[in-house]
């Protein structure tokens, strides 16, 4: 009643290969997705997307600041001098 027979072997081999080709399917699809935002991010780099900038805070108010180009906030005491 409970022997192998040649039905649930080839049953037993069908499920696994469902089952491994379902997850090369989910890998390809998880590789191809990665590519894709990386093309998107090349883009945007390529495109002259803004770049990131360091930021400082001022020692007066605190507020964050770019490291270069800063303006002035209008403040008499303002540190930055641009």
């Amino acid at each position: 009643m409970f022997g192998f027979g040649l039905t649930k072997l080839l049953l037993l081999i069908a499920v696994v290969l469902a089952v491994w080709q379902g997850f090369r399917y989910v890998q390809r699809r998880e590789a191809l997705r990665a590519g894709e935002e990386l093309r998107r991010l090349r883009r945007e780099k390529e495109a002259g997307a803004p770049a990131v900038e360091e930021l400082q805070a001022c020692r007066v108010c605190g507020t964050f600041v770019p490291s270069r180009g800063a303006k002035r906030c209008g403040r008499r005491d303002c540190p930055i001098s641009g």
